[in-house]
């Protein structure tokens, strides 16, 4: 006889629905985060304390208080709800290695060669990625980021460097008790520790791309191996603020640790549609004005005369042109957007 063992909440006793990569289940009767694999969860498993609810609303209030773009609609703000969620994320410890190839420019007398770089590099860094891929969270994918740290760890363990980065405390101190007196929802993770590893190795690899590669080169080759030293789930805390003004609905998400503001969709102000009309025309006006340099005769005839500075006199007008159509072109996208993004 096969005997099949249940896991139950232990708030309120319900069945959970687990999987054999599950490290937190969360019941779907109570919310409530069972971490059942006690071994495990005692070291890498760890939830950050959360302003409460009135201290996030005091927050937002300050900020529509002080914010220009809410001159003379402050009175039309109603906020419509507030949500706090413990959000996963996957933190891991990466120390890799890669090399790269590149080209750089550079001039010798009135000549400019392509000169090939060669570069080997290694790195070591606290990487963080959400644990749910199946809804896409700008504000998630935003606080992720802002707990990554880069350089120097000076910590061996995780739990320490976390500690030190974010205050994190064990899951398993998280009694169903305390659990009554939060006023966030837990979110459960959609991927196990393997599946961790390779997205934490993936998000390394970006994070060395952008530290490791100097500006304005021209990269052609760039590869990052390494290992995922140690990885631990963090329920970190996430509330957004959701307000209705002129017909809309908008966020401000914030950091629910230290309050901070994560990312804030906001709209936009007929005055700052304005701004950005005045840009835009102007990256038109300098476009137009480049371009007609070259029907001028008088340009030409100093061109012939230039000598040595011949080709970039000839190029000036064009990169003009180039630099008012991108400023057109950005600006002009504002222009018709009714909202804006805030990081």
């Amino acid at each position: 006889m096969v005997i099949i063992e249940v896991l139950k909440c232990q708030h309120c006793g319900a069945p959970l629905d687990v999987t054999p990569e599950d490290i937190i289940v969360v019941c779907s009767y109570c919310g409530y985060p069972n971490a059942y694999d006690k071994v495990f969860t005692e070291e890498n498993v760890f939830f950050v304390e959360s302003l409460p609810k009135s201290e996030i609303l005091r927050r937002f209030r300050e900020r529509i208080a002080k914010d220009p773009d809410y001159k003379g609609i402050r009175d039309k703000i109603e906020v419509v709800r507030i949500e706090g969620f413990y959000v996963p994320l996957w933190a891991g410890v990466v120390k890799g290695r890669g090399n790269m190839r590149y080209l750089i420019y550079e001039k010798r007398g009135n000549s400019t060669r392509a000169v090939v770089k060669f570069k080997k590099f290694e790195m070591e860094s606290l990487v963080c990625v959400p644990a749910r891929r199946s809804v896409y969270d700008p504000a998630v994918e935003e606080l992720a980021l802002r707990l990554e740290r880069y350089g120097y760890l000076s910590f061996e363990k995780i739990k320490d460097i976390l500690r030190y980065v974010m205050d994190v405390k064990p899951i398993v101190s998280l009694t169903p008790e305390k659990w009554e007196s939060l006023e966030l929802t837990f979110l459960n993770s959609d991927f196990g520790k393997e599946h961790a590893k390779m997205a934490l190795l993936d998000r390394a690899s970006d994070v060395a791309k952008q530290r490791r590669v100097p500006e304005d080169v021209e990269l052609k080759f760039f590869k990052f191996e390494g290992d995922v030293k140690e990885l631990a789930l963090v329920f970190y805390p996430l509330w957004k603020v959701y307000y209705d003004v002129e017909g809309g609905t908008y966020f401000v998400a914030y950091d629910g640790h230290s309050g901070r503001e994560v990312l804030a969709v906001e709209p936009v102000r007929l005055w700052r549609k304005v701004h950005y009309a005045l840009v835009s025309l102007i990256g038109i006006a300098i476009a137009g004005f480049s371009l007609a340099v070259y029907g001028n005769s008088s340009y030409w005839e100093a061109l012939a005369n230039a000598g040595k500075g011949a080709t970039a006199l000839f190029l000036l007008p064009a990169v003009g042109a180039y630099l008012g159509f991108e400023l057109a072109r950005g600006y002009g996208k504002k222009v018709a957007r009714d909202v804006r993004v805030e990081k």
